[in-house]
């Protein structure tokens, strides 16, 4: 690991326990042992470690995830278990971070959307629509970069809708009423059994 993997590391590690505001370059500095200088030679400044930071954030996520997922039998059984970690994820998550996390998505969305190879590399559901495709799970016809688009900004509103949070959706609710029915609607006939076959086992 380089100087710079490691500032992001590290910056992306301290993001999610202190949010963006009290984090400062000055801290990172200490928290790492080098010069605050050494820092502001690779980041122009704060904001951009913290896009970069947040950025290989994402990406070592999805690697993790898809070395998980290489392990299940079939496209469904890897949603759920993705479903299942990124849960137990965002529970051990400090509050304050997803307001942030907002923030910089939407700015990070408008760059990995317009390059597609970023949309692979960023995008774990991307990796399975293609698998989906190719196990005919999901529907043949369907445009991967579109759907992908799609369920990005579907997760962003949950997070973000006030009136969303006003309701007070739990997991469930989410599940039942926006997740799996459009999951269904992706699916081929056999798609729509498994879902039905692994529905049982998710734990809300």
């Amino acid at each position: 690991m380089d100087n710079r993997e490691r500032i992001l590391a590290r910056t992306a590690e301290l993001f999610q326990i202190m949010g963006m505001k009290s984090l400062t370059m000055d801290f990172i500095a200490v928290d790492l042992g080098i010069s605050k200088r050494t820092i502001y030679e690779l980041f122009r400044d704060k904001d951009e470690l913290l896009m970069n930071a947040i950025e290989y954030w994402i990406r070592t996520n999805n690697i993790r995830m898809l070395e998980m997922v290489e392990k299940t039998d079939n496209v469904i059984e890897a949603i759920f278990v993705i479903i299942e970690d990124q849960h137990k994820q965002m529970m051990s998550q400090n509050l304050i971070i997803f307001e942030d996390l907002r923030k910089f998505f939407v700015r990070l969305n408008a760059s990995w959307h317009t390059n597609r190879e970023k949309c692979r590399e960023y995008s774990i559901s991307w990796a399975l629509l293609e698998r989906g495709k190719k196990e005919g799970v999901f529907r043949e016809e369907l445009k991967i970069d579109v759907v992908d688009t799609f369920i990005f900004e579907v997760v962003n509103l949950l997070h973000s809708s006030k009136g969303i949070k006003l309701m007070n959706l739990n997991r469930k609710d989410a599940m039942d009423n926006i997740f799996m029915p459009y999951f269904r609607g992706l699916c081929t006939e056999s798609g729509q059994r498994l879902i039905d076959s692994y529905l049982h086992k998710l734990e809300y």
